[in-house]
């Protein structure tokens, strides 16, 4: 299986005995269907045989999070985890619906992007893009993220924390385990600053209250199921295309 043998190389070059979890990418239920029972069973065999001592999925939506889940627990896998995109700019009716999946199932939820790319670290502004691909679906969200922007940055400097630091808190406080991207030592320091507290229940609503206001939010993972189809047949939104070449090229911050 593909997956016996993806687990057994990262042990090899990690020079590990057991992964800590092993977790599915993407589904493959809306442009291969037959390969997604292949790969539950990849799961399956990766855990009997104690190859990983935990298993996940990512990218997956909520219809098929049940479905992955049923099928693991007849098999007597728990599953273990979701992986999912997660922040103040990704809080979406399908995100919301995954959280609410995840925790009536047990499953925990992993935050990747909590801090949107960078766009909610502050750093950017609608006359400051980076560079390339990135620069793109920048100037189209951040001319609406003020509001929001304003709000974290009022109450980071009210908790004397930065902005990137409330944005992963406000995904802790949801339940969600954030993994925001590193390129720096200083940045791994400045995400740790968001451990040890967490935000009020006002500070959080009105951080949402913000976010909501944002007339563009942060496009989904082209290949989380429920987006494949649309996103794939339709010419009309080149978003989800170029935020798969950003996801791609860059490490998810």
């Amino acid at each position: 299986m593909i997956g016996l043998l993806a687990s057994r190389g990262s042990l090899e070059r990690l020079q590990i005995e057991q992964l800590g979890i092993g977790q599915l990418h993407w589904s493959t239920a809306n442009y291969a269907p037959p390969q997604e029972l292949a790969l539950w069973d990849g799961l399956v065999a990766m855990y009997e045989q104690g190859l990983v001592r935990a298993v996940g999925v990512s990218n997956y939506g909520p219809k098929q999070l049940v479905k992955v889940h049923d099928y693991l627990k007849t098999r007597g896998v728990p599953l273990c985890s979701a992986q999912v995109q997660f922040s103040l700019l990704s809080m979406g009716e399908e995100q919301m619906e995954i959280k609410e999946v995840c925790d009536s199932l047990g499953v925990r939820l992993i935050a990747y992007s909590p801090l949107g790319l960078g766009m909610l670290t502050g750093k950017y502004t609608s006359s400051q893009l980076p560079v390339g691909p990135r620069g793109l679906l920048f100037g189209q969200i951040l001319p609406g993220l003020q509001p929001l922007l304003k709000v974290l940055s009022k109450i980071a400097t009210k908790r004397r924390k930065t902005i990137p630091q409330v944005a992963i808190n406000w995904c802790i406080c949801k339940g969600a385990i954030p993994i925001p991207g590193v390129k720096t030592v200083r940045q791994a320091e400045e995400n740790l600053g968001a451990l040890g507290w967490r935000l009020s229940l006002e500070e959080q609503i009105e951080l949402e209250y913000a976010a909501s206001s944002s007339p563009r939010k942060m496009i989904q993972n082209v290949f989380q199921t429920r987006y494949v189809c649309n996103a794939l047949s339709s010419a009309q939104n080149s978003l989800p295309l170029i935020y798969f070449l950003i996801k791609t090229l860059c490490h998810a911050r």
